[in-house]
């Protein structure tokens, strides 16, 4: 059917759709790959799993896919998080932080041309920026890291990456975002720079978001339109992420698979912990009727309830022919064509359509069907608020989204990012260092 549709004004440009691989479940992803269930074949790489992951990494870029290098510098550079899984990235330092004189040039440990050396020889498409978390626009190592996006561009042009093309990660928290004064500081700070893409890690933002925290961070987005640079909202899913790319504030998102949906740094500068402190992630299957995730603890509880079968499994038999069975036996199979899906359906409707789009037809029937889960005659109160909060947010959002699409009709809206071709100069936005 798609090759019939027939678009007046040309064929609306798709949305950038980002998946980090993270540091664990790539041996599933592999298989998920080879069955053709992947879905999304635009892909973030930590530079500490490089290795570990290399034969999931040589079937993407076989497959065409695009390899971006996240180089784990503000990690790497973060008291809670230097020595965690970050710690076996090639240009860490194995008994303490990462600092700024790290990342000067000419720097004992130099840790731009390495940066630029692996990417170029592993065969990366894109590099994250070595940026770090910033408390906000006066933050020092806001001038370290633009120095740094200039070095990185020039080491990576003399080590025959000049096709390598930068994303710039702005890592802030969301009052900072939220600050106008704060927020052209930035702007005026990044306009020169030579990336070319800007991504969003808003710390204490994410598929969660409350109603009136994603029309901030939409409002307050769009101011960076004025780099005229594609804009990706990082650790951003679900209907929030959909919200975002289908009011124009950000042309792509970028997610986990069934984590990385919220970016959180709230600890970063805190001691490490002890080890043996940390727990593994309990297994979670996304609910589309809710625009949530629940543990498979809460939806054996959940099971006894009538009719919550029915209510919560998914209703695609392309994704799920056996329906509640199904998301369980694979969950993740699940969460990434649900997800894709959503974003496919977004990227075929023209620009100007894409928020009464997502209002009508992506965001209305979930609401309908977490109003009716809600209704649920559940057992366990807890889980009984979770399910009435999770209809009430959804339908909060709707009106606080549709009172904004009125504010915001007719403004400029974010450009999709390009797929970076192998081997081709990256594009010369802002300027080059000599």
């Amino acid at each position: 059917m798609g090759q019939n549709v027939v678009y007046l004004h040309g064929q609306p440009e798709p949305i950038g759709h980002f998946l980090r691989i993270g540091n664990s479940g790539h041996r599933q992803l592999e298989t998920l790959l080879d069955s053709g269930k992947m879905m999304l074949d635009r892909v973030v790489v930590d530079a500490a799993a490089v290795a570990r992951q290399h034969d999931l990494i040589a079937s993407l870029a076989e497959a065409g896919g695009e390899l971006i290098l996240d180089t784990n510098v503000a990690e790497l550079s973060s008291a809670r998080k230097y020595n965690g899984a970050v710690k076996s990235a090639p240009w860490a330092n194995p008994v303490a932080m990462l600092t700024a004189d790290d990342l000067r040039p000419n720097a004992n440990r130099d840790v731009i041309g390495q940066i630029a050396r692996f990417a170029v020889q592993h065969g990366f498409h894109m590099v994250q920026a070595p940026t770090h978390l910033l408390e906000g626009s006066p933050d020092a190592m806001f001038a370290v890291d633009r120095a740094s996006t200039m070095a990185l561009r020039n080491a990576l042009d003399a080590e025959g990456g000049r096709h390598i093309g930068i994303n710039y990660p702005l890592m802030i928290k969301s009052a900072v975002l939220r600050d106008p004064v704060q927020r052209r500081a930035f702007i005026a700070g990044l306009e020169e720079l030579p990336f070319d893409n800007l991504w969003f890690r808003i710390s204490g933002f994410g598929a969660d978001a409350s109603p009136a925290g994603l029309r901030r961070y939409i409002a307050a987005v769009m101011d960076f339109q004025r780099l005229e640079r594609p804009i990706v909202a990082d650790g951003v899913g679900g209907l929030a992420g959909l919200a975002i790319v289908a009011f124009g504030a950000a042309g792509g998102i970028c997610h986990g698979v069934a984590e990385k949906e919220r970016f959180d740094a709230s600890d970063w500068n805190k001691p490490p912990e002890p080890r043996g402190q940390s727990f593994g992630r309990e297994k979670r299957v996304l609910i589309g009727s809710l625009d949530r995730m629940l543990s498979e603890k809460q939806l054996d509880a959940l099971m006894s309830t009538p009719g919550a079968r029915k209510a919560l499994s998914c209703n695609d038999t392309s994704c799920c022919p056996r329906g509640f069975d199904d998301m369980l036996k694979d969950p993740k199979a699940h969460y990434l064509r649900q997800r894709s899906q959503g974003v496919q359906e977004l990227s075929r409707i023209p620009d100007s359509r894409r928020a009464q789009h997502y209002l009508d037809k992506q965001l209305t029937p979930v609401e309908r069907a977490a109003r009716n889960v809600a209704k649920l005659r559940v057992g366990d109160e807890g889980l009984k608020k979770i399910l009435e909060k999770s209809s009430e947010r959804l339908e909060k959002i709707h009106s606080v989204l549709d009172d904004l699409s009125g504010t915001i009709k007719g403004a400029p809206r974010a450009h999709a990012p390009s797929r970076q071709p192998r081997g081709k100069p990256a594009a010369a936005a802002g300027k080059r260092n000599p």
